[in-house]
């Protein structure tokens, strides 16, 4: 104790004690019931989303990254450029982001876009991949 009051009394302990027992409490008695609940539901969604990409979107496209989280790759293969890919989903109201941000060196003009899917309804995921047939030409 006598080494932190001689080196670290300035500084301030910023996470109030109320914030700090209710996080404390939570890991104790939720936190395992939560993890599975969010576990199930985002495998669901998952599971709806590769559906969807199939049924929609067929061998037009490619999914690289399956299994990588909330999010996946996809390699589109209609002819257009990432660049019209993002803007013609977006003219649909879908949100997908650019893989060439993530790239180390020259960017090769891949035609490959990153869609997030953690925040959708299952509905919403559908729809949206039927969104992006149209607005792909697929």
């Amino acid at each position: 104790m006598q080494i932190y009051q001689n080196h670290f009394t300035l500084y301030k302990q910023t996470a109030s004690r109320l914030h700090q027992d209710t996080l404390y409490r939570f890991m104790i008695e939720g936190w395992q019931s939560h993890l599975n609940k969010m576990r199930t539901l985002y495998r669901k969604k998952h599971e709806i989303l590769i559906s969807s990409i199939k049924k929609h979107l067929g061998d037009n496209v490619k999914v690289i990254g399956g299994k990588s989280g909330l999010h996946i790759v996809l390699e589109v293969n209609n002819g257009m450029t990432e660049g019209t890919l993002i803007s013609n989903a977006s003219k649909a109201s879908v949100k997908v982001y650019p893989l060439s941000i993530y790239y180390d060196g020259e960017n090769n003009e891949k035609s490959e876009v990153i869609l997030g899917f953690g925040g959708l309804t299952l509905s919403e995921i559908e729809e949206g991949i039927g969104l992006l047939k149209e607005a792909w030409d697929i």
